[in-house]
């Protein structure tokens, strides 16, 4: 172990890379422990870090693991005392929460400080692809970004599920890239198992399996047609096999068919609605479920739903889930030559060249990301679109395949026409953008050392 540490400490690379973690990782107290501390007892006004929707859901459910209970609705218990199912979302980010939790660090800030070190871990491997791709000048580049990008350490602070997200999609970026390199049957099953696994942490993931999967297994160099079926098929059953075990347990739980979560018909309602469909708006997410009208024929198919507390008569999510899906399909279907455009909103949206402006404000006054971040984090991403494509032009041009990095953009195109475009929905694409810019930023330092040189 102590050679280890020795011969690492005269890695000037490995030095570097944990130099911007460090750097990652004080960023991230600072806003943590400083910036933004969690409102308690002591801390209080608007300066302070306030969980609601999907982060507490995600700390309650997380706290419940901790104390023994399996998925539960954390929320539910905390109102009623009432223990029942819940799967509104993939397992992995409430397993992350739920051991920290067991561990008796179960409180809103320390689990945000949890996340401060997984958001370490991302930029550490965000170096680590982009040295892969183009040596090490680009790892420190593409690693001194991700420390200080805004729009990956808000969702550490946040806890939010993309903290966890972040740092998997990289290692799905890192196996697939090895594959690219080395393309063999084992790096295939490595492949498909991290595809799996980001998929237990953001269901969207899963459309890696086609996004990426079959044309880095299919339009690989130098193996014979057969190889490359055989390749695509093993990867596919072993992603298949990874989210095997969460689907069949909630197809045991659950009266409907579930697969990754309950939550994909309430996902599918927010966006169909036409408010959302049309006007200043459209694009965006709404209470569409409201706006509707639907809230009496909810009842009717569901009575005692709309109790207060105890009285509250708790159905199955599964069949509550379907109900959202049935009706969201509904109207998009009596609506559907109006799809293609809003699609393209969506899309605009979450790529930030849609009506802008109100994705950035409603950014902060909706989402709650707050605004300095909010507009520094579009700043930047804007900042790196050329260096980006700048980026990706030289490993093409230089022979190395780019298809696992370019494969982030249509999987975050296809997730949001399919639902709404959110920033954070762009993650994926972030990740991708920081490593590209660290290739060309190498390249622009490499050709001015030729310059000078000259």
């Amino acid at each position: 172990m102590t050679a280890t540490v020795r011969r690492l400490s005269r890695d000037r690379f490995a030095r570097g890379l944990a130099s911007a973690a460090v750097a990652g990782l004080a960023v991230r107290w600072y806003v943590v422990l400083v910036a933004r501390p969690t409102c308690g007892a002591a801390v209080t006004g608007t300066g302070c870090f306030r969980i609601n929707g999907d982060v507490a859901y995600h700390f309650a459910q997380g706290r419940m693991l901790g104390d023994g209970h399996l998925f539960k609705n954390g929320l539910e218990y905390e109102a009623t005392g009432r223990i029942v199912d819940s799967a509104g979302d993939p397992p992995l980010f409430a397993v992350l929460l739920g051991i920290w939790s067991f561990l008796g660090f179960d409180t809103v800030q320390w689990q945000r400080f949890l996340l401060t070190f997984v958001g370490a871990t991302t930029v550490v491997l965000v170096g680590l692809l982009a040295r892969r791709l183009g040596g090490d000048q680009a790892g420190w580049i593409a690693a001194a970004i991700a420390a200080v990008h805004p729009l990956l350490w808000i969702n550490d602070a946040m806890l939010m599920s993309e903290a966890l997200y972040q740092p998997i999609l990289v290692g799905v970026l890192l196996v697939a890239v090895h594959y690219a390199d080395t393309p063999t049957l084992r790096n295939g099953v490595l492949v498909g198992a991290a595809i799996g696994v980001a998929a237990l942490v953001r269901g969207e993931a899963a459309l890696l399996g086609v996004i990426l999967l079959a044309p880095l297994m299919l339009l690989v160099r130098g193996r014979p047609w057969p190889d490359r079926l055989r390749h695509l098929v093993v990867a596919g059953l072993v992603a298949m096999a990874v989210v095997s075990p969460w689907v069949v347990f909630n197809n045991v739980r659950f009266a409907d068919p579930v697969t990754l979560t309950t939550g994909s018909g309430s996902v599918l309602m927010a966006g169909s609605c036409d408010e959302v469909w049309s006007g200043p708006s459209m694009g965006y997410w709404a209470d569409c479920f409201t706006r509707r009208g639907l809230l009496d024929d909810y009842v009717a198919t569901f009575p005692g739903i709309d109790g207060v507390g105890l009285d509250k008569v708790l159905h199955d999510e599964s069949l509550t889930d379907s109900y959202n899906r049935e009706k969201a399909l509904d109207y998009i279907g009596d609506n559907l030559s109006r799809f293609p455009k809003v699609a393209l909103a969506r899309v605009g949206r979450a790529l930030e060249f849609y009506r802008v402006g109100d994705t950035l404000r409603w950014n902060w006054e909706l989402e709650g990301r707050w605004r300095a971040p909010s507009t520094l984090g579009l700043a930047l991403y804007y900042a790196l679109l050329v260096p980006a494509a700048t980026g990706a032009w030289s490993l093409a041009t230089s022979g190395r395949r780019v298809t696992p990095l370019l494969a982030m953009w249509p999987l975050v195109m296809v997730s949001a026409a399919a639902t709404f475009g959110l920033t954070r929905y762009r993650v994926p694409v972030d990740l991708a953008m920081i490593v590209l810019a660290g290739v060309a930023g190498a390249g622009l330092m490499d050709r001015l050392r030729e310059a000078r040189a000259r």
